[in-house]
């Protein structure tokens, strides 16, 4: 079961009303993070077909809105509301200077040839450039857009306002100005969660289960593979392999390039939310355990990599059960944390080499998972979490509504 993305609006509005209630923000300003700045819903014809698309602008309070665009049959309204309002969360917990936004195409990419989907792409961009720039909204790849998705999306915005605009999007090509990392680095950064989690915890061999595998779930697997753990088992859809004695994930990942598929070697196994493993990593979509699946759920600790994948209900269950969960707000930050670094180098403000963006993501995300940790007392992460992010947006808002007057 997967919750419908109005439940997971629903489930996020639920938790900012309990958070602002609970930590004293102010009711004006928790109306406001409540409330999207601007949607925009559009439309894109293709060879006689209709695609509905969306760009959701959260707040800009603390800098440019920032978020992804994906294309998926089943992208829908409260969708990118609810992923946007994540993301300005995100970004507020990482103090990085960025709103929340989010963007989509209601459209199956598997039917779609190249030449169609870079129709798609910049049938976007002619819907949503009005709103869009360098300094006011810039989007990044998101499920099914990549690095040539954007290196479009850049060209068509350039067309339209008849100039090059560096910075208007992220996660491009190295041509177009993007930066080594960017593609590892939502998994890169929740491999240094993994790091400080077994740290923290005293989880020294910690074994590892993996649901997701796409690029976000493949990087991380890779780079979790450097660390002191042991990845026994990765699912992607209703594929599963699982191995005791560990995986290699180089071996999995040849497999999947050659045959579209994972089952490489040991037992296929379809659910692998009810494995006894030290630390289960969900790097596949939302709403994944939930109150109908949540007791059957033997991990130790869950890192949620995935936007939502633990309902909130959820969530505090498993806490009384002594199970730690890393929000999503914080376990994919590395993204964004690398965007970040995209645009200041695009804008010519300061260069950043692979080594120096790895340790930009490292140190941030290391410093503010301490944070949370140590502040969490009987409270979830995610609820921790959100606190942080919530006081540090009414901050920002009070100032500068100060500065106006």
């Amino acid at each position: 079961m997967i919750v419908d993305m109005s439940s997971l609006l629903k489930d996020i509005k639920k938790q900012i009303k309990a958070e602002c209630k609970r930590s004293g923000v102010r009711k004006d300003i928790m109306k406001r993070i409540l409330c999207v700045d601007r949607l925009l819903e559009f439309t894109i014809f293709l060879k006689g077909n209709i695609f509905k698309a969306y760009r959701s602008q959260h707040n800009n309070v603390l800098g440019p809105y920032k978020g992804g665009v994906r294309f998926c049959k089943d992208v829908a309204r409260d969708e990118v509301k609810a992923l946007s309002m994540m993301m300005t969360l995100k970004c507020a917990l990482l103090n990085i200077p960025f709103g929340g936004a989010k963007g989509g195409v209601a459209v199956n990419p598997e039917k779609l040839s190249w030449e169609e989907k870079e129709e798609v792409s910049r049938g976007f961009v002619r819907g949503a450039s009005p709103i869009l720039g360098p300094d006011v909204d810039i989007p990044a790849p998101d499920i099914n857009t990549n690095e040539e998705v954007m290196a479009v999306m850049a060209d068509e915005y350039s067309k339209i306002t008849g100039r090059l605009s560096p910075g208007s999007f992220t996660g491009n090509t190295l041509e177009r100005g993007g930066i080594e990392g960017r593609k590892e680095a939502t998994g890169y950064g929740g491999a240094v969660i993994l790091e400080e989690l077994c740290n923290l915890e005293g989880l020294n061999g910690a074994t590892v289960a993996i649901q997701g595998f796409g690029n976000v779930g493949s990087n991380f697997a890779f780079f979790a593979s450097e660390k002191n753990c042991k990845i026994v088992a990765i699912s992607e859809k209703k594929e599963g392999v699982v191995a005791k004695e560990g995986l290699s994930v180089k071996d999995v990942w040849d497999y999947k390039k050659k045959t579209g598929k994972i089952c490489v070697a040991g037992e296929n196994k379809d659910d692998i939310l009810e494995m006894d493993v030290d630390i289960l990593v969900l790097a596949a979509t939302e709403g994944v355990i939930h109150k109908k699946n949540v007791e059957k759920v033997r991990a130790k600790h869950i890192i949620s990599i995935a936007n939502g994948p633990v309902t909130r209900k959820a969530e505090k269950f498993l806490r009384k059960k002594g199970v730690i969960v890393v929000p999503d707000i914080l376990a994919s930050a590395g993204g964004v944390i690398a965007s970040y670094c995209e645009w200041k180098k695009a804008k010519k403000e300061e260069d950043f080499s692979k080594e120096k963006v790895f340790s930009f993501i490292s140190q941030r995300m290391k410093e503010v998972f301490r944070e949370i940790y140590q502040n969490k007392k009987e409270r979830t992460l995610s609820e921790t979490a959100l606190s942080i992010s919530l006081h540090r947006l009414e901050k920002a808002m009070l100032d500068k509504e100060n500065k106006m007057r």
